[in-house]
């Protein structure tokens, strides 16, 4: 076996075992809070000693901040994949706030964490985070703002549009239960339809 071989098969290794370590970490402190989470406690929800965890992160900080960096890669992919895709605004701008409304819906233990733990990461992580979601939101209002332009989008000051969509979309994970009368789907449509329908001009609402 070449040394290259062996280099990618134990980089597979770290990826995986690094990621085992991060989605057990994440029910914890999606279901207990990060504080009341220890090393022993992950290391024990996978059958590692907690030798293992501390191979691959040096502390219980560092495994709450890749999870941070997991959320946000995720998030902007999915975002990045639907402004590649060259559709129409009002096209875009539906399947962006279906998209995002589906992150928070389903990846329940990410959207708990995201939001409930940044206290707990350092002032230079979080302004990380800042960065990365005023990143994001930029997505949403480069579309709106070309919507705008090409006449599909009602000329309201973007901040309100922009941050009443983030905001509805996000605040799904503080009253959404699994099981309810309403997929997690249905939801995000049902969002997508409101929002979209707010913003376009009257005579593109009743085409």
């Amino acid at each position: 076996m070449s040394q290259s071989v062996r280099e990618e098969l134990k980089a597979r290794k770290q990826e995986f075992v690094q990621n085992e370590i991060t989605s057990a970490a994440s029910e914890l402190f999606a279901a207990n809070g990060f504080r009341a989470v220890t090393i022993d406690d992950i290391s024990a929800q996978l059958g590692y000693t907690k030798t293992v965890v501390y191979y691959y992160f040096k502390n219980k900080n560092q495994v709450l901040w890749t999870i941070f960096n997991q959320i946000n890669d995720a998030w902007a992919h999915d975002m990045d994949d639907i402004l590649a895709s060259g559709q129409d605004a009002p096209t875009m701008l539906w399947q962006m706030i279906r998209k995002h409304a589906l992150n928070v819906l389903e990846q329940t233990a990410w959207s708990a964490i995201y939001f409930r733990e940044q206290s707990n990461l350092t002032e230079k992580q979080r302004e990380t985070v800042n960065q990365r979601a005023k990143a994001f939101n930029e997505n949403f209002r480069t579309v709106y703002a070309k919507g705008v332009k090409n006449g599909d989008f009602k000329d309201i000051p973007a901040p309100l549009v922009i941050g009443g969509i983030i905001g509805m979309c996000n605040w799904t994970h503080d009253w959404y239960t699994p099981g309810g009368s309403l997929e997690a789907t249905q939801i995000a449509e049902h969002f997508a339809d409101i929002m979209l329908n707010g913003c376009l001009l009257q005579d593109k609402a009743g085409a």
